[in-house]
């Protein structure tokens, strides 16, 4: 069964994963983030992982013509807005 694909277009977020895997799309980024928390909605949240992006604060990988988010990269991000 394929999962289903996660839309930044879309107002309404995605069901939590329990578990999120180690490549992410950007709304499973922002999901990991908690970006969902905080009043974003996937439109905006995924704005604001582009500017991060485009900042150097947060790494992302290109392939196949998509933005992808590796967990260690975010664990690393996260780790970084910690300690300021």
């Amino acid at each position: 069964m394929r999962k289903p694909r996660s839309n930044p277009e879309s107002k309404e977020w995605p069901q939590r994963p329990e578990r999120f895997p180690e490549l992410m799309t950007p709304v499973e980024a922002a999901l990991f983030l908690r970006l969902d928390e905080t009043g974003h909605d996937p439109t905006s949240a995924c704005r604001t992982l582009d500017y991060w992006r485009d900042r150097g604060d947060l790494k992302a990988t290109k392939y196949a013509r998509r933005v992808w988010y590796l967990r260690k990269e975010l664990e690393s991000f996260l780790g970084n807005k910690t300690e300021q």
